[in-house]
């Protein structure tokens, strides 16, 4: 359950206050990261581009964009998300071919007997997600266990829900912004695929039997970084992460963060070099010592928190 959670901010990836946009150099790699969720990047031949920590599902009623995120939008010819959600069909098809196990394995091959049953009995009668609903069970089945988790979570949200990658994309599009991704969907999938699948089931057993239980630890979980989202607190998040998140899961955070941070680097800097670029990124990516923004400012480039 608890790794699951930061799913929801690393790999799918802001509430900023909504004054006028106000900005304050990061001067040391070693001092705490300012509370922000948006980051003005310059210097060293690249145009002046943004940063924007994002998280893939949050209530509508804590959703917003603020006056400094879109003033930053607009001044930017290229918006780049984790993978390019322009072409959502093509992407989505992508996904439906990579999600199965390898090996022709299934949920019963990576988790018991009784687990199994209670994860059919969830996806075929209980869970509440229209998309998790709309599945053939016999074909998730199939699938790597930590892409199911994400039919669960609209079972952990009050009310209405909301996307910043799909409010992002569509001012993009309404802008005729160019996009483009730091990784592909191949990418991205390719992370389950080095994290034991016999993991990846018990997660999602936990996650389903406190759903199932109307535990409220899940949704105090999930509150807590929603909590640490909205107050912009992304050295928070990494610590939250390392601490609680990443126990249960061999080079979980390497796998999941660092290791995917380091690649991000390059392209970054290769885009801005083309375009003034808004990167949206899940804001778990953006703190911490082998984040994004130390990761940049140890690459001699100019960063500031934009407040």
């Amino acid at each position: 359950m608890r790794y699951s959670l930061l799913l929801l901010l690393s790999l799918f990836g802001s509430m900023l206050s909504a004054q006028a946009p106000k900005t304050k150099s990061t001067d040391s790699i070693s001092s705490r990261l300012e509370n922000s969720l948006l980051w003005e990047i310059s210097g060293k031949g690249i145009k002046k581009s943004y940063v924007f920590g994002t998280i893939h599902m949050i209530s509508e009623q804590d959703f917003f964009l603020s006056e400094s995120t879109k003033k930053a939008i607009k001044k930017c010819k290229k918006l780049v998300m984790e993978i390019d959600m322009s072409q959502s069909m093509q992407t989505a098809m992508q996904l439906m071919m990579l999600a199965p196990m390898k090996d022709g394995k299934t949920l019963s091959d990576v988790m018991s007997a009784e687990d199994y049953q209670l994860t059919k009995d969830y996806f075929t009668k209980d869970a509440k997600s229209t998309e998790a609903k709309m599945m053939p069970f016999e074909m998730i089945e199939k699938w790597k266990p930590m892409l199911l988790q994400s039919f669960l979570y609209q079972d952990m949200i009050e009310g209405p829900m909301k996307a910043y990658e799909m409010e992002l994309l569509s001012i993009g599009t309404a802008q005729k912004m160019s996009f483009d991704g730091l990784e592909t969907v191949e990418d991205q999938v390719a992370v389950f695929e080095k994290i034991p699948y016999e993991d990846q089931a018990k997660a999602l057993v936990e996650l389903i039997i406190e759903i199932k239980k109307g535990e409220n630890s899940g949704k105090e979980e999930f509150k807590k970084l929603v909590d640490l989202y909205k107050a912009q607190d992304i050295d928070g998040m990494v610590e939250i992460s390392s601490e609680e998140f990443f126990d249960s899961m061999e080079n979980g955070e390497a796998e999941l963060l660092t290791n995917r941070n380091k690649k991000w680097i390059p392209k970054i800097i290769a885009f801005s070099k083309e375009k003034t670029t808004f990167y949206a990124v899940g804001a778990a990516h953006l703190g911490g010592p082998n984040g994004v923004i130390r990761l940049l400012i140890k690459e001699g480039y100019k960063v500031k928190a934009v407040k």
